[in-house]
Formats: structure tokens, sequence, C-alpha cells
């Protein structure tokens, strides 16, 4: 009988899949940009997200973003001005004009998430902070609202103790901890000429109440991703990412042990294909933690570093 039941069951799904293709073809065109439309590997949408909002004690509010390719095989530059821009205008200039490809694990999937912040001052209260993308004909524009209580957010500790690790471009230089970020000095390079890249990191748990935790401090993982730059241009980081886990084992493997409780230094050797001026964003999480994951925005941290490349 359950035998009978699931080959009932899998002819539905083929007969729906055979019947909805021809289905879709005969569809009118704007009708099939649709999101539950299937992918293209090129042509399709970048859609801006909101992903929530923090509110701060002086009475500011953190509004986070992040974005959608749908494309299977493109990866597109949408530069700032008319096809990606933010309003209110002071707020412009924070978000992304390279937008690659994802295919990450859990409820992620081909969402970037807590790309860029912008923080909308206390005087500005129940201000809309909106993005629009525009591109192959598409348009899309998303509000950034703190109004719902599903889209809240928190900087404080996660269930067991985490927090969003810390992020410094000197020893003793300004840290951040959130999506906002810092900025660091302008790096000058050159086409086709390695340069370095490196910022102090630190995870800034907070377990030592949680009896059930061995580890008081993680080992973060770092990922060097392309913010802005010229349309076209595809530089390269060595190493790109290197997960928690990953750091743990060089760390176990080395004279000095694995001790996570300081700052250590997160490098990368970047080369750039052409001239002209670049962000490239650091994201240091702490996922290797039993409380910390991409899907839930819980733990990681955001800093830039701005390239100005000459030939």
């Amino acid at each position: 009988m359950r035998v009978k039941r699931f080959v009932a069951r899998a002819l539905a799904v083929l007969l729906t899949g055979l019947i909805a293709a021809p289905l879709y073809a005969q569809l009118p065109s704007h009708l099939r940009d649709y999101p539950l439309a299937p992918l293209k590997e090129r042509g399709d949408l970048i859609a801006p997200f909101f992903d929530g909002w923090i509110p701060n004690e002086d009475g500011s509010v953190t509004m986070i973003f992040g974005f959608l390719n749908r494309n299977t095989k493109e990866i597109v530059d949408i530069p700032l001005g008319p096809n990606n821009f933010i309003e209110p205008k002071q707020f412009d200039g924070a978000q992304p004009t390279h937008f690659p490809i994802y295919d990450l694990p859990g409820f992620v999937g081909k969402r970037d998430r807590g790309a860029f912040a912008v923080t909308v001052p206390a005087e500005m209260a129940g201000t809309e902070v909106v993005w629009t993308l525009k591109h192959a004909g598409h348009n899309y524009s998303i509000p950034g609202r703190a109004t719902s209580p599903a889209y809240e957010m928190s900087l404080k500790e996660a269930s067991l103790g985490s927090l969003g690790p810390a992020i410094r471009f000197a020893r003793n230089g300004p840290e951040s901890v959130d999506r906002v970020g810092i900025y660091a000095a302008k790096v000058k390079a050159k086409v086709g000429v390695p340069v370095t890249l490196s910022a102090f990191v630190q995870d800034r748990g907070n377990r030592s109440k949680y009896e059930e935790i061995k580890n008081p401090f993680y080992p973060v993982g770092t990922n060097w991703i392309l913010h802005q730059g010229p349309a076209g241009a595809r530089p390269t980081f060595d190493p790109q990412a290197i997960s928690g886990k990953e750091r743990a084992t060089q760390a176990e493997a080395s004279e000095g042990g694995a001790d996570f409780s300081g700052w250590i230094t997160a490098t990368t050797q970047a080369m750039f294909p052409v001239p002209g001026n670049y962000v490239v964003r650091i994201r240091v999480d702490n996922f290797a933690a039993e409380d910390s994951q991409l899907d839930n925005q819980c733990c990681w941290s955001n800093a830039y570093v701005p390239v100005t490349v000459s030939p």
C-alpha cells in the first residue's frame, strides 16, 4: 500500500512538472519574471533585501540590507547612480555595486545577508531608507522600516553568549562590532601587483556563565569580498576565505597552540585587474560557535578597505 502511494505521489509530481513547463511558456513575458519563475543563466533580476533593523541606545536605528542575484552564471556590476541608489540621498553610497553568485547552505541559498547597513539618526526617527536596483529590465525597490517587530534584531548576546566579532585596522584604532562597520585608511595598489590587506580580528563572546560551553572563545572566520569596483573588474584574494574551523586547525598545528582569546591578524593578498577605485569588505564571523550562523544573522561584523588602483 505504501509503495502504491509513493508511486502515485511521484507520478503526480512528474505530471505537475510536465504541465508547468508548457504553461510557463504560454505566460506573457512580464509574468515570467516573478520570483517563482525558473532561474536564468543571465538577464535575471538583482533584488535588494531589507534584512532587519536594530534600535540603538541613543535613539538611532541601524537598518541592515542584503541582496539576491538570481542568475546562475552572470556576475553583475551595477554602478552607483540611476540604477543603484538609496534614498534619502544622505545614505547613498554604502551599498555594493558588485553582485556575485552565491550558493550557500541552509536557508540562505543565493542570498547575501547583511552586506551593508546604515544608521538613521534619532532626529530622523520613522524615516524609510529605500534601496533601488535596476538590471536587465527589472526594477526593484525595498524600503527599510523600523516598524515591524518581526524584523527587529539585536546586538546583544546570542543564546549561548556569542556577540559580533571585533574588527580593527590598527591595534588601538576604531573598532567595528556590527554590520555598519568601519573604513580603513585608503590603500594604494597597481594593476597586477599583489597588495596586502590586513585587519585585526577577535571573538567577543561572553560565555563564562554557561557551564555547557567548554570554549569561552572561538576561532573567527574571515571572508574578503569585493563590495564596490569598476564594472567587469574581478580582483583576486589569496586567501579569500578562512573558516573558523580551518583557523582552529591551523592554530593547533602551530607552536603557539589554539588560544583565541586575543587579537589575531587576518591578511590576504589582493590583486586588481584594472585601474580604478575599489572597496573591499571583510566579513568576520564566529560561526564555529553553537549559537551562531549566517542563517539567523548572528554573529558577524563588517569592515571596509578602500583601494585606489593605478595602471
